[in-house]
């Protein structure tokens, strides 16, 4: 699966002899001449895949930074390779800044943009503007030495440079891994939703070249397709220096959450793989109200309770109230937060549905929520619902005069129950409602309504409950 690229450049000292000026005649500027060899392997930087691992030498022209002090004043100078050998060896050349002594401590970043010139670090942004391309994919190296000033300067003793990133090629596929997906726009992030780069190719693709930091851990890929959007997510262990070759496989709105806390194709596929199905994904790249679940909404397999409930069994306030429809999406209230306290089968009805997903479920699917990766169960508020109709319709438009054929139809009713969802209400007849558990009024709570909007509904009146959880 990995392959190893770890690469040394050793970075040598020119030998300064007796006639090094008869052979080295320096440009007359500003400074202190500086000439140096470098030493590399076979594996220096991604530009050309070959029998599994990255190669390439240095080029001509290139450049690598030297981050060094005068009188406690950082600088930061280019080296140029100025010439590559057969072996590997490179000569690089500079003017060091006047000043600058015998024994400086000096870093060498390669290449020289991905160089910090204050604080001598490899910049955040060298992993910014990946293209998913071999020669984008940057191998930044970073090493330490001294400075030996005498007439002209070089290095003391040599230095070596370390791979900072890892490289991995991601073959992009569904989530059963039948087809490849060519995406147009890939982010990996880490545990705590922070992007770890954001890759967009010049066209869509199924094959990506992509540097990463060496990380171990829940790792989270994000991806649009055809406009449409994926996700994936997996244990990542890698370390710098080595290339990888994984097999991405993303799942998408209509693909199901097992009760292991993956990702499958359908009810048939989780059960397949020894698991049950809990969810079915219904919204994708947006914010889910839920702090610490920002990937998705899923609902259950089937109507909690298989019937309509009351919202509550009397018609007084709970929390604070939305009258208008274009409020109480603005709120991006949080189902769950909205759900606390609420896990009473006689006051609550719809709420308790909600919180226990009271399905009778079928076989291959399961009414508990996944084991791992998830929130649990809540009845959603008027802002996730709009997210999970929006998803499931292919929409970016609000929930307002929808078409509610293509609510009904093919699109949601019959693509749902072909992944295991074993219950047509609510979606078999314009007549029906779903409970959000976001309230108009005192005696209203907002619905969906199957003819295509928000509407509000009394609480005591009947409505289905989608039980719904975040990821």
């Amino acid at each position: 699966m990995k392959k190893n690229i770890y690469a040394i450049l050793a970075i040598a000292a020119l030998v300064c002899a007796c006639n090094t000026k008869e052979n080295y005649t320096p440009e007359e500027v500003d400074g202190i001449p500086f000439v140096a060899t470098v030493q590399t392997d076979a594996y220096t930087r991604a530009v050309a895949e070959s029998g599994g691992d990255i190669t390439v030498n240095f080029a001509e022209s290139e450049t690598i930074a030297l981050v060094y002090e005068v009188s406690s004043t950082p600088y930061k100078t280019d080296a140029t390779i100025t010439s590559v050998d057969g072996s590997g060896k490179a000569t690089i050349t500079a003017t060091l800044q006047t000043g600058v002594t015998d024994g400086t401590a000096v870093t060498l970043i390669y290449p020289a943009s991905a160089a910090d010139g204050t604080t001598g670090n490899v910049l955040a942004s060298a992993l910014s503007a990946q293209d998913g391309t071999l020669s984008a994919a940057r191998d930044v190296r970073k090493g330490t030495g001294t400075i030996k000033v005498d007439g002209t300067a070089s290095l003391a003793s040599g230095a070596t440079l370390e791979a900072q990133y890892a490289i991995c090629k991601f073959e992009v596929e569904d989530v059963d891994g039948s087809n490849s997906v060519y995406v147009s726009s890939f982010v990996v992030k880490d545990a705590s939703d922070n992007v770890i780069t954001t890759v967009t190719p010049g066209s869509a693709t199924s094959t990506l070249y992509v540097a990463l930091p060496a990380t171990s851990g829940l790792i989270w890929f994000e991806a649009v397709a055809s406009d449409k959007p994926y996700v994936a997510k997996g244990t990542a262990s890698l370390t710098a220096g080595n290339f990888y070759t994984p097999t991405v496989k993303m799942a998408t709105i209509f693909n199901v959450i097992g009760q292991n806390g993956k990702f499958y194709k359908d009810k048939a596929a989780a059960k397949a793989a020894s698991t049950l199905a809990s969810a079915i994904i219904a919204s994708l790249g947006e914010d889910t109200a839920e702090a610490g679940y920002p990937h998705g909404l899923a609902i259950g397999m089937g109507v909690s309770n298989g019937m309509t409930r009351k919202w509550k069994n009397e018609g007084t306030a709970s929390h604070s109230q939305y009258s208008s429809y274009s409020l109480a999406l603005a709120a991006k209230e949080s189902g769950s937060a909205l759900c606390a306290g609420k896990n009473n089968a006689d006051n609550y009805p719809a709420f308790y549905a909600a919180l226990n997903n009271s399905v009778s479920a079928a076989d291959g699917i399961t009414s508990s929520k996944p084991s791992s990766g998830t929130s649990n169960w809540f009845l959603p508020s008027a802002y996730q619902m709009n997210l999970i109709i929006k998803g499931l319709r292919g929409t970016s438009a609000n929930l307002t005069n929808m078409d509610q054929s293509v609510l009904r139809g093919t699109d949601i009713l019959y693509t749902i129950q072909a992944v295991g969802y074993y219950s047509s209400a609510p979606w078999s007849s314009t007549g029906n409602y779903v409970w959000t558990s976001t309230e108009k009024s005192d005696d209203e709570a907002w619905s969906y309504a199957s003819s295509g909007s928000l509407e509000g509904k009394n609480k005591t009146g009947g409505a289905y409950v989608l039980a719904t959880l975040a990821f």
